[in-house]
């Protein structure tokens, strides 16, 4: 490629990227991530400071373990449900309804198994203990509101950035009331966190019933298909989830609550490129599920969102980690100043991690979830070697240095795999007109 070449297809690139409409609703959902980001980290900051580092811990530790939960409990159903919706729309009422009963019923499951779970994580402490069984019963609300959530991805943007912001504009809205009231509080934060993600699942039912994706009915020839996309999801995403939540799943087991708030911190503003960067896959996935084969297009459209992806989360990423020595401790408090180093560490993994999750969403699109669960898989053995390797002698930052290390397998992976896998038209699978139903 010659030297005019490439300006001459970057030039193309951003025309294409301006003029055409993805371009648009890319910009609309980066706003809404950037929104939704601001919202939680404020609420973070004053959590930060009103319970010190050792309470933060804890409920990093909690919400780490919900985390895990929701992921297992879905079966993969949020983007089978975006996928399905927008590569046949003429169902779509359907498959919501039936994604949201599959979820309800898997999710019991999960629940059961993070309640009984949950005096052995709270280390046999009565408070921490019913904190995470609180959590772990809220999670039947999450279940249900993912189908209609993501079912909003594929049909109407712009009410899926608003249901997505609705959560954490009110549980901020609920941080700063509780703390000017000085009631803030494990309990109370999280009793915030259910309550808001309530009223989340209520919008979100009330723009499916809008956008004509609810109410619904369940048909038994729609299982199938959901349940492959959404186990092939499930893989995919476990090890991805153990990357993004075995350091404080680990670390909430084996160092002090104080060590794990520092290191909570630290992630928290290490990632805050990611849900910018992440408006990219977003727009991208329901895109790619649409078009039936593979097109010029779609080939820009995987060029584009990857170069993109790549400039922006460095462009944010080296300003935060150089800026992190005085910014830590003016906005957390000089409690926090051991989180710096950690941010340092963490910094390449925040940019590989964010590329990692737009090209993992192209992926998706592409009805190809299982590359992405070879990835992650293979990130995930790296994580758990180097945490074994280097935890008993560099304690936190072992987590730190594991967690970037992954993200960057795991990115260099999923590249190649866009790039060098064969890709097939995914056949769409309609019901026929005997197909047995159940109101929802």
């Amino acid at each position: 490629m010659s030297a005019h070449a490439l300006p001459t297809r970057l030039q193309v690139a951003r025309s294409t990227l301006r003029n055409h409409p993805i371009g648009a609703l890319i910009a609309q959902t980066a706003g809404f991530n950037i929104a939704s980001t601001g919202t939680a980290a404020l609420g973070g900051v004053i959590l930060a400071r009103a319970m010190g580092p050792g309470m933060r811990g804890e409920y990093a530790a909690v919400t780490a373990w919900f985390g895990i939960l929701l992921i297992v409990g879905e079966v993969g159903q949020s983007a089978a449900v975006c996928f399905y919706v927008a590569r046949d729309p003429r169902h779509a009422r359907g498959y919501v309804a039936t994604s949201r009963t599959m979820m309800l019923v898997t999710g019991t499951v999960a629940l059961a198994a993070g309640i009984l779970l949950a005096p052995a994580l709270g280390h046999g402490y009565p408070g921490l203990a019913e904190a995470y069984r609180i959590t772990f019963a809220a999670s039947v609300i999450a279940f249900i509101g993912a189908s209609y959530t993501f079912s909003l991805q594929a049909r109407a943007t712009m009410p899926w950035n608003l249901v997505r912001l609705s959560q954490p504009l009110l549980g901020m809205l609920g941080i700063i009331v509780l703390w000017r009231l000085r009631l803030l509080s494990l309990g109370t934060a999280i009793d915030t966190l259910i309550v808001t993600m309530a009223i989340q699942l209520g919008y979100a039912y009330y723009w499916c019933r809008r956008s004509g994706l609810a109410p619904g009915a369940v048909q038994a020839r729609l299982v199938r298909p959901l349940a492959a996309y959404g186990l092939s999801q499930l893989v995919a995403i476990t090890p991805a989830a153990l990357n993004m939540y075995l350091d404080q799943l680990v670390l909430s087991q084996l160092v002090t609550p104080a060590d794990l708030g520092r290191y909570a911190i630290a992630v928290s503003i290490a990632m805050i490129p990611a849900p910018l960067v992440c408006a990219i896959g977003n727009v991208a996935l329901p895109r790619l599920a649409a078009e039936r084969t593979v097109t010029a297009h779609s080939r820009q459209l995987q060029r584009i969102a990857t170069a993109a992806s790549v400039v922006i989360a460095s462009a944010i990423t080296l300003p935060l980690a150089v800026g992190g020595t005085w910014l830590i401790p003016l906005v957390f408090g000089p409690e926090y100043a051991g989180a710096v180093p950690l941010l340092w560490l963490l910094a390449p993994g925040a940019v590989f991690l964010s590329c990692g999750t737009v090209v993992g969403d192209l992926l998706r699109g592409l009805n190809r979830p299982r590359f992405v669960a070879t990835a992650q898989g293979v990130a995930a053995v790296f994580t758990v070697i180097l945490l074994i390797a280097l935890l008993p002698v560099l304690g936190v930052a072992a987590a730190a240095i594991a967690t970037s290390v992954s993200y960057g397998v795991a990115l260099v992976v999923m590249v190649r795999y866009l790039w060098r896998s064969p890709i097939a038209e995914l056949p769409v699978n309609s019901p026929s007109e005997g197909d047995s139903c159940v109101s929802g």
